[in-house]
């Protein structure tokens, strides 16, 4: 902690303190070849952020202080030395040297604090705070201050406050949207419980709805979570249908269900893929659009895209298309402009690329991470803010999906700056948009998103076949839909691997579906007699009811079988046994051939083999030898009378055989 008597020997050594801001600030460049040339991730790391980024008049602040030790070595106790800068950073140029630590500004030490010792691939963390005395910013300029940290042996590290004391500057307007999802399972539903526990008082969900309400942003919500509520029917939570009815506002707008990118869809010749209705226990499917709520048009996540112009005409035909600043080929001069571009005569919102990247940098789950990007987007928005402190002009961003992270800290801090005001999407829709096109790069990655939806699909079209099983197809296939929604690509990322386990996930689920109703392995038969029948049991690992076509065939002539299909009904979960008739003709060994197909002729499963010793009675062994006797005479007497009329012995002849015929 700061110290009385630390504190009034830096106040008398300015000079030497703004030498050692020189000296930690002008480290890292230096250091970085050195590291580079040895083991540079095995380096301690040391890390500042504020706890509050926004100081008001006479506020003091809280500063955390971390240490990450990724070494096997113990990193010894160390004093880690706070710095402030003199001067507001006035320019975005000037902002983003100080925080790769090229910019020398920072020229008073206001506090120190000692870190312990910290354990092989441990974190240390400690937190000081600073009074307003110490700071020096009350009566000071307002704006974004660097703040430095100090230590010996270890790189610097930066950081930023805002005094948040904006006069008459006309605060910047950040236009937000928050899509939040359902963070469904392979289901594609949430339980009672799930539901309750995201939606009640505390919950991620509620949470989310609470933080962008109150920031006023655009709210976007996955159809996932009222068609769980529907599904539950009575049994659903309060706190879910209150939750619902809360969120329910004519400018909410539904992501794609599961919050599936419409992207990868798009790109993929397949939107939209809808829900095929909305499976409940121990009733029918109910319709698609059950638990929709909100009536505007979606906002397409495009900030982590790289977009095409055919991808933005059909992006833009289905919602408000919101892409990063990165993607325009376009030379800004002077300030930060407003969000609406003009695309080729397509409109759309351009996020300012940096903002954007913080603002999901801020809803990770590590603290220190997560509060060191919110100090940074509060910083870049109050030097876009100074930049013409009396022209407003309205920003855009999109908040990550819920189930990506947390934006509450992020968007209560937006809601306290004075020199941000925060809005929905349509406010940035409402200017005169500038001129800008796309940029043409190249990118690896566009066709991965599509090759997912596009192999979800086919797994699916092979289930669909085998759907006429069940009485009622779209009971069995409306389940499976949704678990495809839920395995897709999430909107607002890139494809990651676990998306493709998810689709590998899904090939298997839909495998188990079409393999679901088999027939069993059975025993050696030994069937004697005229006709015996042949045991054939028949598995249905499903929970509905099915209907199929069983065909027996021998794989010789020693048994028939007169009735060759036979339909079967096994019931959900169970299994069924069936007789087919087959009749015994001669004694050996015969490989009987059993096929399931579907009442529409679709194979169903694997062929399954069955074995049987047939041994006719003496009466039918009669029969046979008699019957093959009567086939051998005539086939006998047919030669016989063939030969004679060569030789012209015929009787019935008319004609006297001539002497070459005779010879």
């Amino acid at each position: 902690m700061l110290s009385a008597g630390r504190l009034a020997r830096r106040r008398a050594t300015a000079c030497a303190a703004a030498a050692v801001a020189t000296a930690l600030l002008a480290a890292p460049l230096a250091a970085a070849p050195e590291a580079g040339a040895t083991a540079a991730p095995e380096a301690p790391t040391l890390m500042i952020a504020p706890v509050d980024p926004l100081l008001s008049e006479g506020e003091s602040l809280e500063v955390t202080v971390s240490l990450d030790n990724p070494s096997m070595a113990v990193q010894p106790a160390t004093t880690v030395d706070l710095l402030l800068s003199a001067d507001p950073i006035s320019t975005r140029y000037t902002l983003s040297r100080w925080f790769e630590g090229q910019a020398i500004v920072a020229s008073s030490a206001v506090a120190s604090v000692e870190l312990p010792a910290v354990a092989a691939l441990g974190r240390a963390s400690e937190t000081v705070t600073v009074d307003a005395e110490a700071l020096g910013l009350d009566g000071a300029t307002w704006g974004a201050y660097g703040l430095a940290a100090s230590a010996p042996s270890l790189s610097g590290a930066t950081s930023v406050v805002v005094r948040d004391e904006p006069g008459e500057s006309s605060p910047t307007r950040l236009a937000l949207a928050a899509p939040i999802d359902a963070g469904v399972g392979s289901s594609g539903l949430l339980d009672a419980d799930e539901l309750e526990r995201a939606t009640e008082i505390g919950g991620d969900t509620r949470a989310a709805l609470d933080a962008a309400l109150g920031a006023g942003a655009t709210i976007g919500v996955d159809p996932a979570i009222g068609a769980s509520a529907e599904a539950l029917g009575d049994e659903a939570p309060e706190a879910a249908l209150a939750w619902l009815e809360r969120a329910d506002r004519d400018d909410t707008y539904a992501l794609e269900y599961a919050n599936a990118d419409p992207i990868a869809q798009v790109r993929a010749g397949a939107h939209p893929i809808e829900p095929l209705g909305i499976p409940r226990e121990g009733a029918d499917p109910l319709p698609a659009s059950a638990g929709s709520i909100g009536t505007r048009e979606p906002v397409i996540d495009a900030t982590a895209a790289i977009l095409q112009t055919g991808d933005l005409a059909e992006l833009s035909a289905i919602g408000t298309v919101v892409l990063s600043g990165a993607n325009l080929d376009e030379e800004l001069t002077g300030s930060t402009p407003s969000a609406l571009v003009d695309l080729d005569g397509v409109e759309a919102l351009a996020a300012d690329a940096q903002l954007q990247e913080l603002i999901r940098a801020a809803s990770v789950d590590d603290e220190a991470m997560a509060g060191h990007a919110r100090a940074q987007a509060m910083a870049l928005l109050a030097v876009i803010t100074r930049e013409r402190p009396s022209d407003a002009r309205t920003l855009a961003a999109m908040l990550p999906a819920s189930s990506q992270g947390s934006s509450a800290a992020m968007l209560a801090d937006l809601a306290s700056a004075r020199f941000v005001q925060t809005v929905g999407i349509d406010d940035a829709l409402e200017l005169e948009p500038r001129d800008a096109t796309l940029i043409a790069p190249t990118d690896p990655e566009r066709a991965v998103g599509a090759e997912l939806v596009q192999d979800a699909l086919a797994q699916e079209a092979e289930v669909a076949h085998v759907a006429s099983i069940v009485e009622e197809p779209r009971t069995l296939l409306a389940g499976l839909r949704l678990g495809l929604l839920a395995a897709l690509p999430d909107a607002g990322r890139a494809v990651t691997q676990a998306d493709r386990d998810a689709i590998a996930g899904l090939g298997d689920a839909m495998s188990d579906v079409r393999d679901a109703v088999q027939i069993l392995p059975g025993s050696t038969l030994n069937a004697t007699g005229q006709s015996a029948p042949l045991p054939i049991a028949i598995e249905n690992r499903l929970d509905v009811p099915v209907q199929v076509v069983l065909s027996v065939r021998p794989s010789n002539a020693l048994v028939t079988v007169p009735q060759s299909r036979v339909d079967v009904t096994v019931a959900a979960g169970s299994q069924e046994r069936v007789q087919v008739p087959i009749e015994i003709v001669g004694t050996g060994t015969v490989l009987m051939i059993a096929q399931l197909h579907t009442p529409d002729g679709v194979p169903l499963g694997q062929l399954q083999t069955l074995r049987v010793n047939s041994q006719p009675t003496i009466e039918t062994a009669l029969a046979w030898v008699l019957g093959v006797a009567i086939v051998l005479l005539i086939a006998s007497g047919i030669v016989r009378s063939v030969r004679k009329r060569r030789r012209g012995q015929a009787h019935g002849d008319l004609d006297e055989p001539t002497p070459e015929e005779t010879a």
